[in-house]
C-alpha cells in the first residue's frame, strides 16, 4: 500500500492509557490465546474450528455452566433428525430457561423468542456444536469472557481506507468511568462475509451499549476518500458490523499485531462489454425434438446468431459457445466465457414438457429449484451430460459450494436482476406467455464468473409453439425483447457496482 495522509482516530497502544471521550467500543467474545480455547463460567473449553469458523461443543458449555442438556430424535423430511433442549437452572430472579438447537438451523428457539444465528450449529459425530461468535447472544446468561474492543485506527492510505480495531481481554474499568484502559491484547474471534462487492458484514457477536450505533457512523466521515457510505450495526444474536460502499469495493480483513485491521479499496469500474451467447446442445445432441421434429439444436443457434448481430449493433463483443451443429461439453462452455474474460453469459433453449398444453417464455438463473418444474427443467437440459464425461452425483454438493464461494455468489445476485430484465422485456415483445423468471441447478451456468442466466424461449413439445417457433418474424421479437433485456440490466448494472 502506498503511504498516504491519515485522518480520524490515531492508533492506540496497549497500556496508553484511556481513549478519549465519544470513541468507539463494544464487546466482541474472544479466545484466551489465539486458537487455545475460550472461558465460559470459569471453564476454559477447547474451540472447534469447521469451515473456518470457530464453534464450541453445546455439551460441554452446559456442563461448565451446570446446565441439562439432551438430545431427542424426532422424524425429519429426509430421515432421523435431532433437537437439543438446553435447560438452564433457575436464580433468584428468574426461573428455569429453554432453549432449543437443531442441526444446521439458524434458528433457536428460546424463552418467548427466537434467535436468528448468524452461522448454523453443526453435528460433528454425536456432539452438537454452536458458534463461538453466537454464544452469549444466545445463551446471555451464561459467564463468558467478553472482552472490550475498541477503535485503533481509521485512516486513508492513498485509495485505501484501513480501519484498525483491538480489544483489551482483561478490561480494567476507570475511576472516572471512563473506558477501560488496555491491559494484555486479545485474540479476536471474528467472521467476515462480503456476498455483494456493495456491502461488507463482519460477524462479531456481542451485544453493544447504547449509543454504540452512532459512534459507528461517524467512521465515513472521519474517512475521507468518500468509499464509504455507512456503517451500522445489525441486530439478532450477537452483533454484525454491516458497512456499505458508494461504489464496487474489495474488502481485507488480517489480524496483524493483536489488532483487527480491515482494508477497503475501490474495485476498477466494471463495463458490460463482452458477452457470451450460448446456443444449447449441437452435434450428437439435438436438445428436445418437437412433434413436426424441429430440433432444440437448430432454433437456437438461429436466435443466438440474430442476437449477436442485435448485439453488436448496440456497440457489444459477442462471441459464441458454438456457431455451427457441434457438439460443446457443459463444462467447456463455461470455461470459454472465463477463458474470453465475459462480463455476461445468456444460455439460449427451447422448452419441452409432458403436459402438451405448456407453453411460454421463462428465463432462469443459477440456485437451488424450488418447484418440481424448475427441477425437471434442469434435468433435462443437464442430460446434456450423458454425452460427457461428467459426473452427476456431484451436482448438489458442487452447488452448495458455488452458492457459499463470495466471488461467485455476487454473480449470482446479479444474474437473478439479468433474469428479470430479459423477462420483462421479453414477454411483451414477442408477445409470449410469461411464465416467469426461475431458479434451477443448470450445469451451465456454474461456475461463471459473471452473471449467467439460461432463457428458454418456448416449448417444442407445444404444437402451436413449435409452429410459431419456425417463424423468423416470431424469432426477430424474441431477439428484440432479450436484447432489450440485456442493454436494459447492463444500463443498471454499470450504475449500480460503479456508484454511478
Amino acid at each position: 500500500m502506498r503511504a498516504g495522509r491519515k485522518t480520524g482516530v490515531g492508533r492506540r497502544k496497549p497500556g496508553a492509557g484511556a481513549p478519549r471521550a465519544g470513541g468507539l467500543c463494544l464487546l466482541l467474545i474472544a479466545s484466551l490465546a489465539l486458537g487455545a480455547g475460550m472461558e465460559v463460567a470459569g471453564v476454559t473449553l477447547p474451540l472447534h474450528r469447521i469451515e473456518g469458523v470457530d464453534y464450541l461443543s453445546l455439551a460441554r458449555v452446559c456442563e461448565a455452566a451446570g446446565a441439562r442438556f439432551w438430545r431427542v430424535a424426532e422424524q425429519g423430511v429426509s430421515g432421523e433428525a435431532y433437537r437439543f433442549v438446553v435447560v438452564l437452572p433457575a436464580d433468584s430472579a428468574r426461573p428455569e430457561r429453554e432453549y432449543v438447537f437443531r442441526p444446521d438451523s439458524a434458528f433457536v428457539r428460546g424463552p418467548g423468542r427466537e434467535i436468528a444465528l448468524p452461522f448454523a450449529p453443526r453435528l460433528d459425530g454425536e456432539q452438537l456444536f454452536v458458534p463461538v461468535i453466537a454464544l452469549s447472544a444466545v445463551l446471555p446468561e451464561l459467564s463468558v469472557v467478553l472482552p472490550q474492543l475498541f477503535l485503533a485506527g481509521v485512516y486513508d492510505a492513498a485509495d485505501t481506507l484501513v480501519i484498525r480495531l483491538g480489544a483489551n481481554s482483561e478490561p480494567v474499568p476507570s475511576a472516572s468511568g471512563a473506558r477501560p484502559r488496555n491491559t494484555k491484547p486479545a485474540a479476536l474471534v471474528w467472521h467476515g462475509n462480503q456476498k455483494s462487492s456493495l456491502e461488507y458484514r463482519l460477524a462479531i457477536g456481542a451485544r453493544c451499549g447504547p449509543g454504540t450505533q452512532e459512534e459507528f457512523a461517524l467512521i465515513p466521515i472521519l474517512a475521507s476518500n468518500g468509499l464509504v457510505q455507512s456503517v451500522a450495526l445489525a441486530g439478532g444474536a450477537g452483533t454484525e458490523l454491516v458497512v456499505t460502499f458508494r461504489k464496487s469495493a474489495t474488502v481485507q480483513i488480517k489480524e496483524e499485531r493483536g489488532e483487527l485491521v480491515m482494508r477497503c479499496w475501490p474495485r476498477p469500474a466494471r463495463r458490460v462489454r463482452r458477452i457470451v451467447l450460448d446456443p444449447g446442445h449441437g452435434g450428437e445432441d439435438p436438445g428436445a425434438v418437437g412433434p413436426a421434429g424441429t430440433q432444440e439444436k437448430t432454433v437456437v443457434l438461429d436466435i443466438a446468431t440474430k442476437l449477436r448481430t442485435k448485439l453488436e449493433a448496440e456497440g457489444y463483443e459477442v462471441l459464441l459457445t458454438r456457431s455451427e451443429d457441434v457438439m460443446v461439453k457443459l463444462s467447456e462452455r463455461s470455461k470459454f466465457a472465463n477463458a474470453m474474460k465475459a462480463d455476461l453469459f445468456v444460455s439460449i433453449h427451447a422448452n419441452a414438457a409432458t403436459n402438451r398444453q405448456a407453453n411460454g417464455f421463462e428465463t432462469f438463473f443459477l440456485s437451488e429449484a424450488k418447484s418440481d418444474w424448475d427441477r425437471t427443467v434442469a434435468a433435462r437440459e443437464n442430460a446434456a451430460l450423458e454425452f460427457e464425461d461428467a459426473d452427476v452425483s456431484e451436482m448438489t454438493d458442487e452447488l452448495e459450494l458455488i452458492l457459499t464461494d463470495l466471488a461467485q455468489n455476487e454473480f449470482v445476485v446479479e444474474a437473478s436482476k439479468l433474469a428479470a430484465a430479459i423477462q420483462q422485456q421479453t414477454v411483451p415483445a414477442a408477445r409470449v406467455n410469461d411464465r416467469g423468471v426461475r431458479q434451477a441447478n443448470f450445469f451451465v451456468l456454474r461456475n461463471n464468473y459473471m452473471p449467467a442466466v439460461l432463457v428458454e424461449v418456448g416449448f417444442l413439445s407445444n404444437k402451436s409453439e413449435e409452429k410459431l417457433l419456425l417463424d423468423m418474424r416470431h424469432r426477430e421479437r424474441l431477439v428484440e425483447g432479450i436484447a432489450q433485456g440485456i442493454v436494459e440490466f447492463a444500463r443498471r448494472y454499470e450504475r449500480r457496482v460503479n456508484g454511478s
